[in-house]
């Protein structure tokens, strides 16, 4: 079961959706699918047996109960619990810094659990979580705990823009020019955008023009590799294919002829 439930509120803006997944399969752990950056950072409570995550270059392991995962620039692998409930809390990407006075940019290719970054928090939310009765309890409870945490910054209004400067071009557009769009010099966008989105601006566009390519991929399933570098501003092919397999492992032909 797949299910996406928008949050109430000022909260959407901060959070894009919660996602929910369910299985029910007599495998312990279902295959590896393989999750490639997307421009959000995610936090994911399991309701059930949790799953196996395994990065890259790494080996895998459980993940905890109740973890926080930053901005990926690099794929990994899940395997879901054959038998498991987890709630995806997608961020916006810049919402995560409004709830965590944290660094954001040190959850950067992390899944980390939350009890380590703000632990009775953590605890007092995982114990009502666990112990709720459905799934509409438990977004009662996550939202509530957004809303106690929910802090308000003086840059989130501008960084929210060059955020949508970004999604607008297709991820098409110079650092340079977006810094003069809202207002700020070079290095002070820079260091405000990293500090909201946990990655700095020209990674950022480079995952947005990827989630382009994938989309514009499944609409035109005809479409050549020439076409997909061409119509989203690679350079030329050998550019295309670079970006393309440091996101994935993979090469854009090998890439789509496992998605056939």
């Amino acid at each position: 079961m797949l299910d996406f439930i928008k949050p109430t509120g000022i909260l959407s803006k901060y959070v894009q959706n919660y996602f929910i997944v369910e299985t029910n399969n007599p495998m312990e752990f279902l295959p590896k699918q393989r999750v490639f950056p997307c421009g959000n950072a995610t936090m994911v409570f399991h309701y059930g047996s949790s799953s196996k995550f395994q990065k890259k270059n790494s080996s895998e392991y459980i993940e905890p109960s109740l973890v926080i995962c930053g901005q990926q620039t690099n794929f990994y692998d899940l395997s879901l619990s054959g038998k498991t409930g987890m709630i995806l809390i997608v961020f916006k990407p810049h919402g995560v810094k409004s709830f965590f006075n944290f660094p954001i940019t040190e959850l950067l290719n992390e899944n980390i659990s939350l009890q380590d970054l703000i632990k009775s928090e953590a605890m007092e939310l995982e114990d009502k979580l666990l112990n709720s009765e459905n799934n509409k309890q438990r977004i009662i409870h996550i939202e509530n705990f957004f809303f106690k945490r929910l802090t308000q910054n003086s840059d989130f209004e501008r960084i929210e823009h060059a955020v949508k400067f970004i999604e607008n071009s297709n991820g098409q557009i110079k650092a340079q020019d977006i810094a003069q769009k809202v207002c700020l010099g070079i290095k002070q966008f820079e260091r405000n955008f990293s500090k909201y989105v946990g990655l700095n601006p020209k990674k950022f566009a480079s995952i947005v023009r990827f989630q382009k390519v994938l989309q514009m991929k499944r609409k035109f399933k005809n479409a050549s590799m020439y076409q997909l570098a061409f119509d989203n501003g690679y350079y030329d092919q050998s550019h295309f294919n670079h970006d393309f397999k440091s996101l994935t492992g993979l090469s854009p032909k090998i890439f789509f002829d496992k998605m056939k």
